[in-house]
This record gives C-alpha cells, structure tokens and sequence, in this order.
C-alpha cells in the first residue's frame, strides 16, 4: 500500500524466461499484488514467474499470443477486480528500473493525478542499459 491505496503492477510477457524472476523479485515491497500476464509464451515464462516465490504473485495466461496491449489491459481488469487503486506497468525483461515506481504511483495514491506515463527514454543511463533491439533510433 502506498497512502493507504492498494498497488498493483502489470507485468505483460511472452518468451522472458530469460528475465522473469528478475522482474518479479524486483517489484517494491509497497505494491501488493504482482500480476504476471503470460501472451502464450513458449519458453516457460509462467512456471519461472511463479517459481519466484512471491506471495504477492498471480499469473494470468493467454492460451493464444494476443498481443503486449491485450496483456495490459487483461492485468488491469485483474487489478481492478483485487481492489487496486492503482496500477503501474512494467516490462517482463526488466527494463524498467523499479526504484522509479514511488515515484510514478505516489501522485496517484496521493490523489495528485489519475494517470501517470514514465518516460523510460529520458532516464540518463538508457543509451547504455537498454537492449540494442529496443532502442529507438538517436535524437537527431
């Protein structure tokens, strides 16, 4: 809980074995429910979520690859339905840095703002930490 609102973060995946658990350990003790949405991954991506150990932990799988917005929006109606007040997104392979989440949901729990966007692209650190792949291309 965060200013006495129950948090919720999304964690949209397909194929991130790789860096599930990763992901999963890294969600601040704040939130209180860490939902996992598997898009028909291959790789086992929902056994490793859940081999996280986290008690806060729930996996929603689509049997069928449904596409990264239909994962969100199927974690957000699951937050929803726990109670959540509000509800941060964060990518399966960990690209967002988890120290930001304050951050991000405190305007929201503290009444401030019903919507809040973190731009991963501004953080000083992004041209080094970020996958090649998921660079954009550079600032002109």
């Amino acid at each position: 809980m965060l200013h006495g609102a129950r948090v919720a973060v999304v964690i949209p995946a397909r194929d991130e074995a790789r860096w599930i658990a990763e992901a999963v350990g890294a969600v601040p003790a704040f939130v209180d429910h860490v939902i996992v949405v598997d898009d028909a991954s291959r790789d086992g991506t929902a056994d490793l979520a859940r081999a996280a150990g986290d008690e806060r932990l729930e996996v929603v799988v689509h049997p069928a690859c449904r596409g990264v917005g239909a994962a969100i929006v199927a974690g957000y109606r699951r937050a929803r339905a726990l109670g959540a007040a509000a509800v941060a997104v964060m990518a399966g392979d960990g690209q967002m840095d988890p120290r930001d989440l304050p951050r991000v949901v405190a305007p929201i729990t503290s009444g401030e703002a019903d919507y809040v966007k973190g731009d991963r692209l501004r953080h000083p650190d992004v041209w080094r930490v970020m996958p090649l792949q998921r660079l954009p291309p550079p600032p002109p």
